[in-house]
């Protein structure tokens, strides 16, 4: 099977315990920052993660990744990421959230409109 990225949000100051949760699944780990650790598997990493992580937020799997810095770089690098792969194209989805840090596009929710519409229009 393929292996994917994962992302595993958690609160601050619980990244050690998190990492530590994640590689007791058995997954390798790719990145620990300030609030998240990113880690590998296949497809059921994602149902595994869920069930048996007690401080990751959610997991979250990676679908791409690139720098942005003005609102019409964001909605072109967003529309180049490989959507079909995850989304039918008949599909429902919502951009739930969006965050910022130390960026030019500080607007969350003029960032989840942004993304929405490169993601339609891809």
């Amino acid at each position: 099977m393929n292996k994917m990225e994962w992302i595993a949000p958690c609160h601050f100051g619980l990244e050690s315990v998190l990492k530590r949760e994640i590689q007791d699944l058995g997954y390798e780990i790719s990145q620990v920052e300030d609030g998240r650790v990113t880690f590998y598997g296949e497809a059921d990493a994602a149902c595994r993660a869920n069930i048996f992580l007690r401080t990751a937020e959610r997991v979250l799997l990676k679908v791409g990744s690139f720098k942005a810095v003005t609102f019409d770089e964001l909605f072109e690098k967003t529309k180049a990421l490989p959507w079909e792969a995850y989304i039918p194209k008949d599909g429902k989805f919502w951009v739930a959230k969006a965050s910022s840090v130390k960026s030019k596009l500080f607007s969350p929710s003029d960032i989840q409109s942004i993304m929405k519409k490169a993601m339609v229009a891809g």
